[in-house]
Formats: structure tokens, sequence, C-alpha cells
């Protein structure tokens, strides 16, 4: 309780970490991280009340600020941009290094704990205190008591290993709960004794007169109930961490399959966009070859713009509205050129457009589904009005053409189709599309919302 509450401003400064700025959290985890604890050691230093805070001590500290560091440093993403940084810290905070490296520092504690002492395990017990000194000046002892607690760390690790690797991915996977009871069961009575006795032939266990050693029973009986304790609470313990782990790595694999698939989705789809507009054109400029029409050199020029943004704008995750925008007005203009007087534009724009974007070739396909089943259809004069604002960074695009009696009312071809599928994958709860048949007029109203971030959609 008393370390809970001394490592309260820790937690709490970890917790607003991640709700503010990046900037501000900086000043808050230095504030609970850095003047805090000073402000601790310099009260225990003044006063005999806070002297008895020993348990915030140096090691706890330092404790407490790598593992925030290494979460922090996780979480903001510092090593991202270099491949061979991201691979080493993605293997290092892995579950099992994570596992072998506190067993490490385990073994690499109580070794000092128990070199700072004179004949521990027969002056029980004992304070827990790294004295440093010691570990320079009788290092030869440390190693002693060190290289045998690794032996404690193999056993253990390896006790880790066999339960998620062998009980829990295997049994507990392919044959179901029953079948992992039964094997944990047997796997606890087989070898609690066997490795116990392991223990007990270490050196450190070695005192005269069966007194208290290193083991979970601390006497001599291999099959004392204490061991088998032991082992069960490890069971215990360590299965929902490990299945705790499995799931969110599970998860993380299921979410970058999603993740290629949604990608390849929208490669596949942009595809489709490209060669519609392509054979569109081509079309209208094959009908003004025919004519001899003198408009046919310009429209090679417009198309030759259209295709540049196309190739090279096109395949940009989003570009900016503005492009995006003047994209759309060449293009129509290039119709009115196709349709002569046939048609007519009522065009609205918007004015202010500041650094907003936009995935690219989206709202394109609506102007050229009023113009395929609008115009190209049409035996006399008919009108497409196309209206776009922005407010808020909420772009509306209003879209209303003609239906041709002989064409089929519904209008919700590949075009459209292919529009709802980008949608719904790059503005998922951003967008509204909705199309109405009034009288003989087909409108299409797209709200999207858009962003001044061209990375926000990633």
């Amino acid at each position: 309780m008393q370390l809970l509450l001394e490592c309260t401003p820790f937690l709490a400064a970890h917790f607003l970490t991640f709700k503010q700025t990046f900037k501000n959290s900086t000043l808050v985890w230095l504030t609970g991280f850095i003047l805090y604890p000073l402000s601790v050691y310099a009260l225990s230093m003044i006063s005999s009340l806070y002297a008895q805070w020993h348990y915030l001590g140096v090691e706890c500290w330092l404790l407490c600020t790598l593992a925030s560091l290494i979460w922090l440093i996780s979480q903001q993403g510092m090593v991202k941009n270099n491949d061979f940084l991201t691979k080493w810290f993605n293997s290092f905070i892995s579950l099992d290094n994570v596992t072998l490296t506190i067993l490490i520092c385990w073994a690499f504690l109580l070794a000092g704990i128990l070199n700072s002492h004179e004949e521990p395990l027969l002056n029980q017990p004992f304070e827990l205190i790294f004295d440093f000194s010691k570990l320079l000046s009788e290092f030869d002892q440390f190693l002693f008591y060190f290289l045998q607690l690794i032996v404690y760390v193999v056993i253990i690790y390896s006790l880790y290993l066999i339960n998620r690797y062998v009980l829990i991915r295997h049994l507990l996977a392919n044959y179901g709960v029953f079948t992992f009871v039964v094997a944990s069961v047997i796997f606890m009575v087989t070898l609690t004794p066997l490795l116990i006795a392991i223990l007990l032939a270490l050196p450190i266990n070695d005192l005269p007169n069966n007194i208290a050693n290193l083991t979970p029973s601390g006497n001599q009986n291999i099959f004392s109930k204490y061991n088998y304790q032991f082992m069960f609470f490890f069971l215990l313990i360590s299965t929902p961490v490990i299945l705790a782990f499995e799931r969110q790595q599970q998860q993380s694999k299921f979410n970058e399959i999603a993740k290629q698939q949604t990608t390849m989705e929208l490669k596949l789809l942009q595809q489709q966009v490209n060669p519609h507009f392509l054979f569109n054109t081509l079309n209208n400029l094959y009908a003004l070859t025919l004519t001899k029409s003198e408009q046919a050199p310009q429209l090679v020029m417009d198309l030759a713009d259209l295709l540049r943004y196309t190739v090279y704008e096109g395949q940009k995750p989003y570009v900016l509205l503005e492009k995006e925008l003047n994209y759309i007005r060449n293009f129509i203009e290039l119709q009115k050129i196709r349709s002569s007087n046939k048609c007519s534009f009522n065009l609205t724009w918007p004015n202010k457009l500041e650094t907003l974007h936009i995935a690219p070739l989206l709202l394109i396909i609506i102007v050229e589904n009023a113009i395929k089943h609008g115009v190209e259809p049409a035996l006399d004069k008919t009108k497409i009005t196309l209206s776009i604002t922005v407010d808020d960074n909420v772009l509306t695009l209003f879209c209303e053409n003609a239906i041709n009696v002989k064409e089929k009312i519904n209008q919700q071809g590949l075009g459209l189709n292919n529009l709802k599928k980008r949608l719904q994958l790059l503005y998922p709860n951003k967008h509204s599309l909705t199309t109405i048949k009034q009288s003989n007029l087909w409108q299409t109203t797209l709200i999207l919302e858009l962003s001044n971030d061209k990375s926000y959609h990633h």
C-alpha cells in the first residue's frame, strides 16, 4: 500500500501522457518522473517522517522510469521510421523476451541482495538491501549466487515455454479445455519433484542440519505440498497472461491481414476508375474526328492533361481538394466540346478550400455517371446541375441530371457501386451518399467529412 501510494504520481503522469498532445505530455511526464522523485528525496532529507519511505528508492525510480520510457517509445512511434530499430524493438518487447528479461533481472537483484549479507540463508529473515559497494568488492561471491540463480531462471523460463507452446498452443488450442487441464495436472505432479531435486543439488542449498533453503517449501522434502502449490499458482497466474498476449498477437495478425486486403481492394477499385474514364473520353475524341472538328486538337490536349492527372495524382492516397476540383473542371470543359450545344452545365464551386485533402477520382464518378445517363442518351437539349460547397471541412456535392425515358430508372451501375465501396473503405462513418429519382430527374448527393491533414485517413 505504501509503494502504491508513493507511485501514484507516476501512474497519474503516465495516464495523462496519453490524454494530451505530445508537447504537454512531455512536461507532465517530466513532472511525475523527475520533479516528484526529487521532491520526495528532498523531503526525506528534511523530515524524519518521509525518511521511512524507503520503498521509493533509486531502484524503484529507475525501474518505473525505464518501464515508462520503453512503453512511451513503443506508443509514440519513435522507432517506426527505422526498419531495423522497429524489428529489434518489436522483438525485444515480445512476451518471451520480456519474461526472460524479468527473470534475469530478478536473479541479478536477488544475487545482489544475498551478496549484501553475511551468510544470508543462515540468518533469515534478511533485509532486502542491495549494497552496490559489495557488488564490486565481493564480486566473486556475487557471481557465485548469480550463476546458481540463473539455474532457477532456466527452470522457470522452461516451465513458461512448456505452458505456452505445449499446453496452451498445442493441447488447449487443438484438443480443448479438458485435455489441457488433465495435461497440466500430470505436468505438475511429475515435474515438480524432479525440478526441486535439481535445485536442492545446487551449492547454495547445501546447508547443514537441513536449514531452510531457496525452494518453495524451504526444506529438503521434494514432495512437499508447498512445492506443488508453487507450481499450481505458477500455472494459474501465467496461463491467463499468456492467453491475453496470444489473443492480442492473433488480433494484430488479423488486423494486418485486413489492412492488406483493404489496400488491395482499394487498388483494384481505383484501377476500375481509370479505364472507365479513358473509354468514355476516347469515344468523345472518336466522334469529333469523324466530323473533322477543329476542336479535336484541343480535345487531345485536354485528354492528355486529364490522363496525366489520372496517372500521377490518381495513384496517390490523397490529394489536395483544389487539384481534384480543377480536374473536374477540365473534364467538364472537355464534355462541353463533345456535346456542343446539346448540354448546358449549371455549376457552383466552393470559394475557399484552404488545405483540405480528398481521395482522388471520387467526385468524378458522380459527374461521369450524370453525363453517361443524362447527356449521351438524350435526343434534345438537356442540363446538368453540379453544386459543390465546403463548410467546416464538410464537402457537399449535389448533382442533378435528366433521365431519358428510354433509359432504365436505376443508375446504380459500375461507377456508383465503385464509389460506394471506396467510400466505405476510405471514409467509414464520415460520408453520406444518397440517390433520388424525382419525376424525370436523377439527383445524387454526397456529403463527405474532409481533413486538413493528408495522412488523417491512413
